[in-house]
Protein backbone atom coordinates (compact mmCIF):
# COMPACT_ATOMS: atom_id res chain seq x y z
CA UNK A 1 0.00 0.00 0.00
CA UNK A 2 0.95 3.62 -0.60
CA UNK A 3 -0.53 5.97 1.94
CA UNK A 4 -3.25 4.02 2.88
CA UNK A 5 -4.24 3.20 -0.99
CA UNK A 6 -4.39 0.11 -2.55
CA UNK A 7 -1.76 0.49 -5.31
CA UNK A 8 -2.49 -1.61 -8.93
CA UNK A 9 -0.69 -2.37 -11.17
CA UNK A 10 -2.31 -2.84 -14.85
CA UNK A 11 -0.58 -4.64 -17.78
CA UNK A 12 -1.68 -3.03 -20.95
CA UNK A 13 -1.00 -5.00 -24.46
CA UNK A 14 -1.83 -2.12 -26.54
CA UNK A 15 -0.14 1.43 -25.83
CA UNK A 16 -3.11 3.25 -28.04
CA UNK A 17 -6.92 4.10 -26.73
CA UNK A 18 -8.25 2.34 -30.04
CA UNK A 19 -8.87 -1.35 -29.27
CA UNK A 20 -12.24 -2.78 -27.33
CA UNK A 21 -9.71 -3.60 -24.37
CA UNK A 22 -7.69 -0.51 -24.44
CA UNK A 23 -10.38 1.79 -24.48
CA UNK A 24 -12.22 -0.22 -21.66
CA UNK A 25 -9.13 0.18 -19.05
CA UNK A 26 -8.42 3.93 -19.81
CA UNK A 27 -11.72 5.01 -20.19
CA UNK A 28 -11.92 2.77 -16.16
CA UNK A 29 -8.70 4.38 -15.18
CA UNK A 30 -10.88 7.94 -15.71
CA UNK A 31 -13.12 7.40 -13.29
CA UNK A 32 -11.43 4.91 -10.88
CA UNK A 33 -11.31 6.37 -6.63
CA UNK A 34 -8.09 7.87 -6.26
CA UNK A 35 -8.77 8.42 -2.69
CA UNK A 36 -8.74 4.66 -2.61
CA UNK A 37 -6.11 3.65 -5.01
CA UNK A 38 -3.39 4.03 -6.77
CA UNK A 39 -3.10 3.14 -10.50
CA UNK A 40 -0.06 2.11 -12.26
CA UNK A 41 0.29 1.10 -15.80
CA UNK A 42 2.59 -1.03 -17.56
CA UNK A 43 2.00 -0.39 -21.86
CA UNK A 44 4.32 -1.91 -24.50
CA UNK A 45 5.93 0.95 -25.93
CA UNK A 46 5.52 4.34 -26.35
CA UNK A 47 2.11 5.13 -28.12
CA UNK A 48 -1.16 7.82 -28.23
CA UNK A 49 -2.17 6.88 -24.99
CA UNK A 50 0.79 8.24 -22.82
CA UNK A 51 -0.76 12.10 -22.92
CA UNK A 52 -3.75 10.60 -21.46
CA UNK A 53 -2.26 9.13 -18.75
CA UNK A 54 -0.38 12.61 -18.06
CA UNK A 55 -3.51 14.07 -18.22
CA UNK A 56 -4.84 12.08 -15.66
CA UNK A 57 -2.11 12.01 -13.69
CA UNK A 58 -1.23 8.40 -13.58
CA UNK A 59 1.92 7.11 -13.52
CA UNK A 60 3.07 4.75 -16.45
CA UNK A 61 6.15 2.45 -17.11
CA UNK A 62 7.46 1.80 -20.33
CA UNK A 63 7.29 -2.39 -19.59
CA UNK A 64 7.47 -3.80 -23.18
CA UNK A 65 5.60 -7.28 -23.55
CA UNK A 66 5.33 -10.03 -20.79
CA UNK A 67 8.47 -11.93 -20.36
CA UNK A 68 7.56 -15.68 -21.76
CA UNK A 69 9.96 -18.38 -21.05
CA UNK A 70 13.12 -18.87 -23.51
CA UNK A 71 16.14 -18.80 -22.58
CA UNK A 72 15.93 -20.18 -19.10
CA UNK A 73 18.79 -17.98 -17.15
CA UNK A 74 17.48 -14.71 -18.74
CA UNK A 75 13.51 -15.63 -17.53
CA UNK A 76 15.15 -16.60 -14.15
CA UNK A 77 16.65 -13.07 -14.04
CA UNK A 78 13.34 -11.65 -15.58
CA UNK A 79 11.38 -13.44 -12.46
CA UNK A 80 13.37 -11.48 -10.03
CA UNK A 81 13.13 -8.36 -12.09
CA UNK A 82 9.62 -8.30 -11.87
CA UNK A 83 10.23 -8.93 -7.98
CA UNK A 84 12.26 -6.00 -7.56
CA UNK A 85 9.84 -4.15 -9.51
CA UNK A 86 6.57 -5.27 -7.33
CA UNK A 87 8.18 -4.49 -3.82
CA UNK A 88 9.78 -1.33 -5.46
CA UNK A 89 6.29 0.16 -6.04
CA UNK A 90 4.52 -1.72 -3.33
CA UNK A 91 2.03 -3.19 -5.35
CA UNK A 92 -0.88 -4.75 -3.90
CA UNK A 93 -3.14 -5.96 -7.03
CA UNK A 94 -2.08 -6.84 -10.58
CA UNK A 95 -4.57 -6.62 -12.88
CA UNK A 96 -3.77 -7.93 -16.69
CA UNK A 97 -5.57 -6.46 -19.44
CA UNK A 98 -5.97 -9.41 -21.43
CA UNK A 99 -5.49 -12.76 -21.74
CA UNK A 100 -3.45 -13.64 -24.29
CA UNK A 101 -0.27 -14.82 -22.48
CA UNK A 102 1.31 -18.02 -21.56
CA UNK A 103 3.60 -18.08 -19.07
CA UNK A 104 5.28 -14.79 -18.00
CA UNK A 105 7.63 -14.21 -15.37
CA UNK A 106 5.23 -11.47 -13.91
CA UNK A 107 2.87 -13.97 -13.09
CA UNK A 108 5.51 -15.97 -11.21
CA UNK A 109 6.45 -13.04 -9.45
CA UNK A 110 2.76 -12.47 -8.13
CA UNK A 111 2.79 -15.38 -6.59
CA UNK A 112 5.77 -15.92 -5.22
CA UNK A 113 5.02 -11.97 -3.51
CA UNK A 114 1.52 -13.31 -3.03
CA UNK A 115 0.20 -10.44 -4.95
CA UNK A 116 -3.40 -11.23 -6.39
CA UNK A 117 -3.94 -11.25 -9.60
CA UNK A 118 -6.81 -10.51 -12.10
CA UNK A 119 -7.22 -11.60 -15.79
CA UNK A 120 -9.15 -9.52 -17.62
CA UNK A 121 -11.13 -11.42 -20.14
CA UNK A 122 -12.27 -9.30 -23.33
CA UNK A 123 -12.92 -11.73 -25.88
CA UNK A 124 -14.08 -15.59 -25.49
CA UNK A 125 -10.98 -17.95 -24.61
CA UNK A 126 -12.57 -20.94 -25.91
CA UNK A 127 -12.48 -24.61 -24.56
CA UNK A 128 -10.64 -26.63 -23.99
CA UNK A 129 -7.92 -24.89 -22.07
CA UNK A 130 -6.50 -21.31 -21.48
CA UNK A 131 -3.26 -20.37 -21.00
CA UNK A 132 -1.62 -22.55 -18.53
CA UNK A 133 -1.16 -19.19 -15.81
CA UNK A 134 -4.62 -18.48 -16.04
CA UNK A 135 -4.58 -20.80 -12.73
CA UNK A 136 -2.48 -18.66 -11.04
CA UNK A 137 -5.05 -15.63 -11.10
CA UNK A 138 -7.50 -15.09 -7.92
CA UNK A 139 -10.18 -13.59 -10.00
CA UNK A 140 -11.30 -13.69 -14.07
CA UNK A 141 -13.09 -10.79 -15.15
CA UNK A 142 -15.59 -10.69 -18.14
CA UNK A 143 -16.67 -8.04 -19.90
CA UNK A 144 -20.23 -9.79 -20.01
CA UNK A 145 -22.01 -12.87 -19.24
CA UNK A 146 -21.52 -14.40 -22.56
CA UNK A 147 -18.20 -13.59 -22.32
CA UNK A 148 -18.18 -15.60 -18.61
CA UNK A 149 -20.64 -18.29 -20.06
CA UNK A 150 -18.30 -19.34 -23.12
CA UNK A 151 -14.86 -19.17 -22.02
CA UNK A 152 -12.88 -22.09 -20.06
CA UNK A 153 -11.73 -20.60 -16.63
CA UNK A 154 -9.67 -23.45 -15.51
CA UNK A 155 -11.45 -23.39 -12.76
CA UNK A 156 -10.41 -20.08 -11.60
CA UNK A 157 -13.62 -17.82 -10.14
CA UNK A 158 -14.97 -15.35 -12.72
CA UNK A 159 -17.03 -12.44 -12.41
CA UNK A 160 -18.71 -10.06 -15.00
CA UNK A 161 -18.02 -6.25 -14.95
CA UNK A 162 -18.95 -4.14 -18.20
CA UNK A 163 -17.27 -1.62 -19.67
CA UNK A 164 -17.68 1.44 -19.36
CA UNK A 165 -18.21 4.79 -21.22
CA UNK A 166 -17.21 8.51 -20.53
CA UNK A 167 -20.54 10.46 -20.95
CA UNK A 168 -19.02 14.09 -20.69
CA UNK A 169 -16.91 12.84 -23.91
CA UNK A 170 -20.07 12.71 -25.95
CA UNK A 171 -21.55 15.33 -24.22
CA UNK A 172 -18.98 17.69 -25.59
CA UNK A 173 -18.98 16.38 -29.11
CA UNK A 174 -19.51 18.59 -32.30
CA UNK A 175 -21.33 17.91 -35.63
CA UNK A 176 -18.42 17.61 -38.27
CA UNK A 177 -21.12 17.60 -40.73
CA UNK A 178 -20.11 20.46 -42.44
CA UNK A 179 -16.05 19.21 -42.33
CA UNK A 180 -17.31 16.06 -43.84
CA UNK A 181 -19.38 17.99 -47.13
CA UNK A 182 -22.52 16.74 -45.65
CA UNK A 183 -25.62 19.04 -46.01
CA UNK A 184 -27.26 19.61 -42.28
CA UNK A 185 -30.99 17.99 -43.63
CA UNK A 186 -29.48 14.76 -44.81
CA UNK A 187 -30.08 11.46 -41.86
CA UNK A 188 -27.10 9.94 -41.61
CA UNK A 189 -26.68 6.02 -41.13
CA UNK A 190 -23.25 5.13 -39.76
CA UNK A 191 -20.65 2.12 -39.58
CA UNK A 192 -18.23 2.64 -37.30
CA UNK A 193 -15.51 -0.14 -36.58
CA UNK A 194 -12.48 -2.24 -37.91
CA UNK A 195 -13.26 -2.32 -41.72
CA UNK A 196 -13.08 -5.68 -41.74
CA UNK A 197 -15.58 -9.13 -43.08
CA UNK A 198 -16.34 -10.19 -39.49
CA UNK A 199 -17.80 -6.82 -38.62
CA UNK A 200 -20.53 -7.07 -41.89
CA UNK A 201 -18.99 -3.83 -43.79
CA UNK A 202 -20.24 -4.88 -46.81
CA UNK A 203 -23.47 -5.95 -45.36
CA UNK A 204 -23.86 -2.15 -44.31
CA UNK A 205 -22.74 -1.34 -48.22
CA UNK A 206 -25.66 -3.56 -49.10
CA UNK A 207 -27.64 -2.02 -47.06
CA UNK A 208 -27.28 1.00 -48.25
CA UNK A 209 -27.38 0.06 -52.00
CA UNK A 210 -30.67 -1.25 -51.15
CA UNK A 211 -32.20 1.96 -49.61
CA UNK A 212 -30.97 4.27 -51.90
CA UNK A 213 -32.32 7.64 -50.68
CA UNK A 214 -31.42 10.80 -51.92
CA UNK A 215 -32.19 11.92 -48.14
CA UNK A 216 -29.46 9.66 -47.19
CA UNK A 217 -25.69 9.59 -46.58
CA UNK A 218 -24.37 6.43 -45.22
CA UNK A 219 -21.36 6.85 -43.86
CA UNK A 220 -18.42 4.26 -43.21
CA UNK A 221 -15.58 5.11 -40.17
CA UNK A 222 -13.16 3.21 -39.74
CA UNK A 223 -9.40 1.85 -40.81
CA UNK A 224 -8.43 -0.13 -43.50
CA UNK A 225 -5.63 -2.50 -43.01
CA UNK A 226 -3.13 -4.85 -44.69
CA UNK A 227 -4.61 -8.24 -45.64
CA UNK A 228 -1.51 -10.13 -45.15
CA UNK A 229 -1.41 -9.18 -41.77
CA UNK A 230 -5.22 -9.75 -40.87
CA UNK A 231 -7.00 -11.49 -43.59
CA UNK A 232 -10.54 -10.83 -43.45
CA UNK A 233 -9.70 -6.48 -43.79
CA UNK A 234 -10.02 -4.82 -46.94
CA UNK A 235 -7.63 -2.07 -48.53
CA UNK A 236 -8.68 1.62 -48.97
CA UNK A 237 -8.84 0.23 -52.93
CA UNK A 238 -10.95 -3.15 -52.20
CA UNK A 239 -13.59 -0.73 -50.36
CA UNK A 240 -13.84 1.99 -52.68
CA UNK A 241 -14.15 -1.51 -55.14
CA UNK A 242 -17.32 -2.39 -52.89
CA UNK A 243 -19.06 0.81 -53.00
CA UNK A 244 -18.39 1.25 -56.62
CA UNK A 245 -20.25 4.23 -57.84
CA UNK A 246 -22.93 4.45 -55.31
CA UNK A 247 -23.14 8.44 -54.19
CA UNK A 248 -24.74 7.99 -51.14
CA UNK A 249 -21.96 5.95 -49.37
CA UNK A 250 -19.10 7.96 -47.72
CA UNK A 251 -15.91 6.38 -46.88
CA UNK A 252 -14.21 8.69 -44.55
CA UNK A 253 -11.65 6.91 -42.78
CA UNK A 254 -9.94 6.48 -39.23
CA UNK A 255 -11.11 9.18 -36.79
CA UNK A 256 -9.77 9.41 -32.95
CA UNK A 257 -12.97 11.92 -32.65
CA UNK A 258 -15.23 9.30 -32.78
CA UNK A 259 -17.65 11.07 -30.61
CA UNK A 260 -18.02 13.59 -33.18
CA UNK A 261 -19.33 11.36 -35.94
CA UNK A 262 -21.90 9.36 -33.40
CA UNK A 263 -22.84 13.19 -32.75
CA UNK A 264 -23.33 14.09 -36.96
CA UNK A 265 -24.90 10.72 -37.24
CA UNK A 266 -29.05 9.93 -37.00
CA UNK A 267 -28.85 5.78 -37.18
CA UNK A 268 -26.07 3.59 -36.12
CA UNK A 269 -25.49 0.40 -37.85
CA UNK A 270 -23.51 -2.86 -36.29
CA UNK A 271 -24.10 -5.61 -39.02
CA UNK A 272 -21.27 -7.93 -37.01
CA UNK A 273 -20.91 -11.69 -38.33
CA UNK A 274 -18.93 -12.64 -35.31
CA UNK A 275 -19.98 -13.04 -31.80
CA UNK A 276 -19.07 -9.96 -30.02
CA UNK A 277 -17.70 -10.57 -26.98
CA UNK A 278 -19.99 -7.17 -25.72
CA UNK A 279 -19.67 -4.48 -28.62
CA UNK A 280 -18.40 -1.36 -27.45
CA UNK A 281 -20.50 0.60 -30.53
CA UNK A 282 -23.51 -0.34 -28.77
CA UNK A 283 -22.65 1.73 -25.77
CA UNK A 284 -21.01 4.57 -27.37
CA UNK A 285 -24.17 4.87 -29.39
CA UNK A 286 -26.59 4.97 -26.45
CA UNK A 287 -23.47 7.52 -24.78
CA UNK A 288 -24.41 9.67 -27.78
CA UNK A 289 -28.54 9.08 -27.67
CA UNK A 290 -28.46 7.55 -31.16
CA UNK A 291 -30.70 4.45 -31.91
CA UNK A 292 -28.40 1.00 -33.41
CA UNK A 293 -29.41 -1.52 -35.38
CA UNK A 294 -27.19 -4.65 -34.36
CA UNK A 295 -26.85 -8.24 -35.39
CA UNK A 296 -28.53 -10.76 -31.89
CA UNK A 297 -24.80 -12.18 -31.60
CA UNK A 298 -22.77 -12.68 -28.77
CA UNK A 299 -23.03 -10.20 -25.74
CA UNK A 300 -24.69 -7.47 -27.57
CA UNK A 301 -28.57 -8.58 -26.58
CA UNK A 302 -27.29 -7.61 -22.88
CA UNK A 303 -27.04 -4.35 -24.24
CA UNK A 304 -29.55 -3.67 -26.92
CA UNK A 305 -33.76 -4.08 -25.86
CA UNK A 306 -34.98 -4.72 -29.57
CA UNK A 307 -37.72 -2.51 -29.90
CA UNK A 308 -36.74 0.18 -27.28
CA UNK A 309 -33.13 1.45 -27.64
CA UNK A 310 -32.82 -0.19 -30.49
CA UNK A 311 -33.30 -2.77 -32.44
CA UNK A 312 -31.76 -6.95 -33.11
CA UNK A 313 -31.39 -8.75 -36.37
CA UNK A 314 -30.13 -12.24 -36.98
CA UNK A 315 -26.70 -12.52 -38.40
CA UNK A 316 -26.69 -11.91 -42.05
CA UNK A 317 -30.31 -10.79 -42.25
CA UNK A 318 -30.18 -7.80 -44.56
CA UNK A 319 -33.94 -7.75 -45.53
CA UNK A 320 -34.76 -7.46 -41.25
CA UNK A 321 -31.80 -4.55 -41.39
CA UNK A 322 -33.49 -2.99 -44.53
CA UNK A 323 -36.79 -3.34 -42.71
CA UNK A 324 -35.53 -1.32 -39.13
CA UNK A 325 -33.41 1.20 -41.46
CA UNK A 326 -35.91 2.87 -43.15
CA UNK A 327 -38.61 2.57 -40.47
CA UNK A 328 -36.24 5.02 -38.24
CA UNK A 329 -35.50 6.92 -41.44
CA UNK A 330 -38.74 7.52 -41.76
CA UNK A 331 -39.73 8.65 -38.04
CA UNK A 332 -37.64 11.30 -36.32
CA UNK A 333 -39.76 11.01 -33.87
CA UNK A 334 -38.86 6.73 -33.20
CA UNK A 335 -35.23 7.90 -33.82
CA UNK A 336 -35.08 10.80 -31.21
CA UNK A 337 -37.39 8.51 -28.96
CA UNK A 338 -34.71 5.45 -28.72
CA UNK A 339 -32.12 7.70 -28.72
CA UNK A 340 -33.27 9.00 -25.22
CA UNK A 341 -33.89 5.46 -24.33
CA UNK A 342 -30.57 4.44 -25.02
CA UNK A 343 -28.60 7.22 -23.08
CA UNK A 344 -30.81 6.43 -19.97
CA UNK A 345 -30.01 2.48 -20.06
CA UNK A 346 -25.90 4.08 -20.40
CA UNK A 347 -26.26 6.19 -18.05
CA UNK A 348 -27.81 3.62 -15.70
CA UNK A 349 -25.70 0.65 -16.59
CA UNK A 350 -22.46 1.45 -18.11
CA UNK A 351 -20.87 4.47 -16.33
CA UNK A 352 -21.05 4.56 -12.40
CA UNK A 353 -22.54 0.74 -11.59
CA UNK A 354 -18.99 -1.12 -13.14
CA UNK A 355 -16.54 0.96 -11.53
CA UNK A 356 -18.33 0.46 -8.34
CA UNK A 357 -18.56 -2.85 -8.47
CA UNK A 358 -14.79 -3.11 -9.89
CA UNK A 359 -13.34 -1.34 -6.88
CA UNK A 360 -15.47 -3.61 -4.64
CA UNK A 361 -13.55 -6.73 -6.18
CA UNK A 362 -10.55 -4.99 -5.43
CA UNK A 363 -10.77 -4.24 -1.83
CA UNK A 364 -12.29 -7.82 -1.31
CA UNK A 365 -9.09 -8.80 -2.45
Amino acid sequence: MLNGKKVVCYFSASSGDWGGASRVLFTNLRFLDRGQFVPIVLIPNKGSVIPLLDELGIQYIIWGVFHEPGNWYQYLKDIFKCIHFFKQYKVDIFHINNCNYWRPAEMIASRILRIPVITHYHVVIEKPEPAPFVKMSRLLIANSNYTAAMSETDNVPIDVVYPVVDLKRFENASDVRKELNIAGDKIVISFIGQIRAIKGVDLFIKLAKEINRSDCVFLIVGSCRDPDKMGDTYTEQSLKEEIGSNKYIKYVGYHSDVENLYKSSDIIIMPSRWDEPFGLINIEAGAASRPIIATKVGGIPEVINHGDNGYLVEREDLEAMVFYTKKLVEDESLRRTMGLSARLIVEEKFTLEPIKKLEKIYNSL
